[in-house]
């Protein structure tokens, strides 16, 4: 018995294993831009995250910038208020001293006059009484 040999292109398997290794190699080629075209969409969504994320940062930023500027201000218009306060608080304690200033000079004017009265009261009871 003799062997024959034919030739590989002859045999049904030598191209089943052609469309295999073509669909398997088109199915690999598929699989890798797939994935390529994931990982560029992940990468776009992170950087738009971190976009997202900055801006969301400089608003905060400025919001708290703008309290701060508000709380100053709110500050600056209590102090200046205190400021007012302790000026109307010192006039009207130096108009309170001068007026018991004025009272106690009236008081003394007031207690001198009686005592000149007094005084003259005295010189004419004496003039009408005579000496005894």
């Amino acid at each position: 018995m003799q062997l024959t040999i034919y030739p590989i292109w002859l045999n049904v398997f030598f191209y089943l294993f052609i469309v295999v290794l073509a669909l398997g190699i088109i199915v690999t080629t598929l699989l890798i831009r797939r994935t390529n075209n994931k990982t560029s969409d992940m990468k776009i969504m992170q950087h738009e995250h971190i976009t997202k994320i900055e801006n969301l940062r400089g608003e905060q930023s400025e919001t708290l910038e703008k309290i701060r500027v508000e709380m100053l201000k709110r500050e600056e218009e209590r102090t200046r208020q205190w400021i007012e306060s302790e000026k109307e608080t010192l006039h009207v304690l130096n108009g309170v001293s001068m007026l018991l200033d004025l009272n106690e000079k009236i008081g003394k004017v007031e207690s001198e006059k009686i005592l000149n009265k007094l005084d003259e009261i005295r010189i004419k009871i004496e003039k009408i009484t005579p000496n005894t």
